[in-house]
């Protein structure tokens, strides 16, 4: 053991503890006063864990692999869909001096469609630094 690793579990009473190792989590009871190879044990009833993470969408395949790209579907939200076209648009436009205005327009509806994802995501969570009250266990 690491005196860093020694220092966090520094207490005289049992208590449950997870700690997050090669994308897994691991669950255990902590004993300070049983011997170093007693001192993590196997859980001895069930407990709910709730983890909350944020996901990535799937990339599309392309057209050269085996699955056609034709047929999926973004995880993208639908009344987001037209802000993407919005910024194709405007990509289009800025190849076009005489149409930047227009490109200008589109990237407006753009950003505007950026602000509404930022709210949507955010929506019912919680946000900050929480400590983590431990219930029932």
């Amino acid at each position: 053991m690491s005196n860093n690793y020694s220092r966090v579990y520094n207490r005289s009473v049992k208590e449950n503890v997870y700690w997050i190792e090669r994308d897994s989590i691991g669950l255990a009871l902590y004993d300070p006063l049983a011997s170093e190879v007693n001192r993590f044990a196997s859980l001895d009833s069930a407990h709910t864990v709730t983890l909350f993470y944020y996901k990535k969408a799937d990339h599309f395949n392309t057209l050269d692999k085996a699955a056609s790209a034709m047929n999926e579907t973004s995880e993208l939200p639908e009344q987001f869909h037209q802000y993407l076209v919005d910024k194709a648009i405007q990509l289009g436009y800025e190849l076009k001096p005489d149409e930047i205005g227009r490109a200008r327009y589109f990237e407006n509806k753009f950003e505007k469609g950026i602000k509404e994802g930022k709210a949507f995501k955010n929506r019912g969570r919680v946000t900050g630094m929480r400590s983590v009250i431990q219930h029932g266990m």
